[in-house]
């Protein structure tokens, strides 16, 4: 699979993802530090990536509708989610 891992979450993240096999780029390494998320979101839709991010702004679905974004975004949450009872 081919992944582009949002700067809000550790460079490291994008180099396990290689280890385990997978084509993997950091949003830093290609100019998108600071980019915003729109410009982020092309990115990975012009090159065919899922986009990683914690970055929740991602999850709005009438920002990002799930028919025209092209690409999954996952998100991670920056804080554990309580236990399930």
């Amino acid at each position: 699979m081919r992944f582009l891992v949002d700067s809000s979450l550790p460079r490291s993240a994008a180099a396990l993802l290689r280890q385990m096999g997978h084509e993997a780029v950091d949003a830093r390494d290609v100019g998108m530090r600071s980019a915003p998320d729109d410009t982020v979101a092309a990115h990975a839709q012009r090159n065919q990536q899922v986009l990683i991010t914690r970055d929740f702004d991602f999850a709005d679905i009438r920002n990002y509708p799930p028919t025209t974004s092209g690409s999954w975004c996952l998100s991670f949450p920056t804080t554990p989610p309580p236990p399930r009872s």
